[in-house]
């Protein structure tokens, strides 16, 4: 079961229990499927590929792509997907009747390879997209192709929606539904963050009454550059098969290249200049082409030259070189003399084809693939070639490298490649010209990754109900709407400890996060942090200090806008964690070291509660903020005092009684030149997502891959052993067990509690029937296990592992 079933079963069963919900995550994994390249495809180009592939189409019959088998000849349908018994096409490959059997002349099918035929065809005939039998007579341009729009459709301009209306009029297909305001805060957060929205930023969207707040979001989430780098890092990991352990690095065999990426996403290199510097590197970059020296004895297609040659055609030009670097490809027309001549380019020394690990005595020559546009000099120095390479590759006429990116982006967006599979470029496009259309303005817009992104978010097509189809679509795909997305184990586990607050405490991965004050010409504006020093006029605040070392604090203030910079000062005898607006922003432990930090990512215009909760060890109890912010060009000085309501854990709300006046007491000046650190989620630590830390068993489980190769695209569902996995995974386990009791200490009732985790997870409100079953598990919410037993309902739900 694919993504989409899964979607509409979610809507036809409101809750279902955990188990189960996994199970059916598993789908059709338990059936035991067929390799088509191994087991069929020699089957089929052994006994009909003379008559039936390339040019050849005996009686009407082509075999080049599964559509064509499907099609048919001059006798009619040949086969029917799930029933041998009447596909005309076993009948006569069993056939005696020497007029009709297939095929005509030449040694018959032996019987085991007529088992496998049948097989096949009872499991539906699965045949991999971008695997053809014959060479196809349709190949890409190298050249870009510049496209004339056809008219807009209902008043529909912007491009995307007019190359796609004008496909749907041709295919007879409705225009897709638009997204509801809550599903597509939810999407679109998700796409460039890769987070949930809070439920109080799903209120405000849905309130905002004007026309553009969709691109506004947009423009805001993009702007998040420690946001889009946390999520897209993921991607590109893959991609670069960047890792953080694994194969290669105990032994010196492989190097990562995070701190390189990682930047390159938070500033928003140019993809042209990332791409050269990967090919052509500096040390930080030069892990991927690098690749992996593996221990031991191998064969020559994993060399690193090799390897080489398979990365950089693969992830820049989407096409597989894998097969051709053992032999000439079965599977597209590359040869093993081209793939060896890219190799050539990156080794140190003269290179011997090896044709299936046999040497042939051919040496290589440096050379690029596509010599229209140019090409290496073979007698240059290794560093010349990879530059020249790197030119060549980024080059202004090299359609196949933009086309090849803006395919991988698309697929990410829409749920399905332009070109699909994404590594498969050598295959026709369901829509050439939009293809065209967007590889062409993404050159002509400098090559902005950030700026793609929004051009297609900002469209129709993107911002419309997701199609849910009844199977996963092969090459006969009609573009109806985006494709709903299973969540990567990356977005699944964000969104876990959004929830519960289980972050882990430190990245594995060594990037700068800390937060940047934008650089600006003529100094600070009117919004920016305040240059001259504000005196410390906030209190200390506590309960009353009897029966409990522990306390809840907290504050809601109002904002018309909402400003650039708002500074926080604060400490707590002993220590204290802070949330805005539901999201964690700092933590301390050392009342003596301060912690300072900008909140103004997590606020919003209208009404922000900051929660905090205190705790002491023994002696003086105390906790004093001090927030600075410009509102306006007026400065606005927000501290602790009466006016922040505190309570005991699980006591009432009252009044923060004002223990001492800053300056006095046990605590005296501490504000005042000391040392100031920027708290565990201030400045230099946002909370810590997935895609900074090291693979375990949870993500594995959720699909994450090991990057020992290159992965452009992961299963869209769990295989049965994955879902029994992550059924009785104690990591997630003990990040519900967790999340249950802070949840609980947040003194929500019952409704309370559920409306929260279902706007939280889902974006909406649960149903009459969904509410009644829940307040039954949850009962008056006060319980540890009934909240988990309540997290793991909504956390397995598949509406909440689906990206709709």
């Amino acid at each position: 079961m694919g993504v989409p079933a899964l979607f509409n079963l979610c809507r036809k069963s409101q809750l279902i229990s955990p188990l189960s919900l996994i199970l059916i995550l598993a789908g059709s994994s338990f059936a035991d499927e067929l390799d088509f390249v191994h087991d069929v495809m020699p089957i089929l180009k052994t006994h009909c590929g003379k008559c039936h592939t390339g040019d050849k189409k005996e009686g009407g019959l082509a075999m080049n792509t599964r559509a064509q088998l499907m099609a048919g000849g001059e006798n009619g349908k040949s086969i029917i997907p799930g029933n041998s018994t009447k596909s005309l096409f076993l009948e006569r490959i069993t056939s005696d009747d020497k007029f009709t059997q297939m095929p005509p002349e030449g040694p018959r099918v032996p019987p085991e390879k007529i088992a496998i035929l049948k097989k096949w065809i009872d499991a539906g005939l699965p045949w991999e997209p971008g695997i053809t039998l014959g060479t196809s007579s349709w190949e890409p341009p190298l050249k870009p192709r510049v496209i004339t729009l056809p008219p807009p459709t209902n008043g529909r301009q912007h491009p995307i929606d007019r190359l796609l209306d004008a496909g749907l009029a041709t295919q007879k297909q409705p225009t897709p539904p638009p997204i509801s305001d809550a599903a597509f805060l939810r999407r679109v957060s998700l796409d460039t963050i890769g987070l949930l929205p809070l439920p109080i930023d799903l209120q405000a969207f849905l309130e905002d009454p004007s026309d553009d707040k969709r691109a506004e979001l947009i423009d805001k989430l993009l702007a998040n550059d420690v946001g889009y780098a946390d999520h897209w890092l993921t991607t590109w990991n893959d991609l670069l098969r960047n890792d953080y352990t694994g194969t290669g690095f105990i032994t010196k065999g492989r190097n990562q290249i995070t701190t390189w990426l990682y930047e390159s996403l938070r500033v928003n290199k140019p993809y042209d200049l990332f791409v050269r510097e990967l090919i052509s590197p500096t040390p930080e970059s030069a892990g991927f082409i690098n690749g992996i020296k593996w221990r031991g004895e191998v064969n020559s297609s994993q060399t690193r030259a090799i390897q080489f040659a398979q990365n950089v055609s693969q992830v820049f030009l989407g096409i597989n070189m894998k097969c051709a670097s053992c032999h000439d490809s079965f599977i597209n027309r590359w040869t093993l003399s081209e793939a060896y001549n890219l190799a050539a380019i990156y080794a140190d020394q003269a290179l011997e084809l090896n044709r299936c690990d046999k040497p042939t005595g051919k040496m290589a020559t440096p050379k690029w693939m596509f010599p229209e546009i140019g090409n290496v000099d073979p007698k240059a120095p290794k560093a010349e070639r990879l530059k020249q390479l790197a030119a060549l590759m980024t080059h202004p006429d090299n359609g196949r490298f933009t086309r090849t990116v803006v395919n991988r982006i698309w697929h990410r967006l829409m749920g399905r490649g332009i070109v699909h599979p994404v590594d498969a470029m050598h295959t026709q496009p369901w829509n050439e010209d939009l293809l065209d259309y967007l590889a062409v303005r993404f050159a002509d817009d400098g090559y902005d990754l950030r700026q793609f992104i929004r051009f297609v978010m900002t469209s129709q097509a993107y911002q419309s109900r997701t199609v849910i189809l009844k199977a996963e679509p092969t090459d006969d795909y009609v573009y109806a709407g985006p494709l709903a997305k299973r969540m990567t184990a990356e977005q699944f586990l964000d969104a876990i400890w959004q929830i519960t607050g289980t972050h882990p405490n430190k990245p594995t991965a060594q990037v700068d996060r800390s937060e940047r004050k934008p650089a600006s010409e003529n100094g600070p504006d009117e919004d920016t942090e305040p240059s001259k020093p504000v005196p410390v006029v906030a209190k200390w605040i506590w309960h009353d200090g009897k029966g409990s070392m522990k306390s809840e604090l907290r504050k809601t203030f109002s904002l018309k806008t909402v400003p650039k910079t708002v500074m926080v000062l604060a400490t707590c005898d002993n220590a204290f964690s802070m949330k805005v607006n539901g999201t964690a922003v700092a933590a301390s432990r050392d009342w003596q070291i301060p912690v300072r930090f900008n909140i103004a990512s997590q606020l919003i215009k209208g009404d922000n509660k900051i929660e905090v909760a205190g705790e002491m060890f023994g002696g003086s109890a105390g906790f004093i903020c001090q927030l600075i912010l410009l509102e306006n060009g007026t400065q606005r000085v927000v501290t602790t005092d009466k006016s922040w309501e505190v309570r005991k854990p699980g006591g009432a709300w009252q009044a923060a009684l004002e223990v001492h006046p800053y300056g006095n007491g046990p605590w005296g000046r501490v504000f005042d030149g000391k040392a100031v650190t920027s708290g565990a989620f201030g400045l230099a630590s946002p909370p810590v997502r997935a895609a900074l830390m090291q693979n375990d068993f949870l993500m594995r489980s959720l699909g994450r891959p090991h990057r020992d190769q290159v992965v452009t695209t992961r299963p869209s569902e769990l295989t049965t052993l994955q879902a029994i996995d992550l059924a009785n995974d104690e990591i997630l386990t003990n990040y519900l067990t967790g999340g249950a009791r802070r949840i609980m200490g947040q003194g929500k009732s019952s409704g309370e509690l559920i409306d929260w985790l279902y706007l939280y997870a889902l974006s909406r409100v649960p149903t009459a029937g969904e509410r009644a079953v829940l307040t039954e598990v949850v009962g008056d919410g006060k319980t540890p296990i009934a909240i988990e037993d309540l997290l793991w309902i909504v956390f397995m739900q598949p509406e909440f592992q689906i990206v709709r």
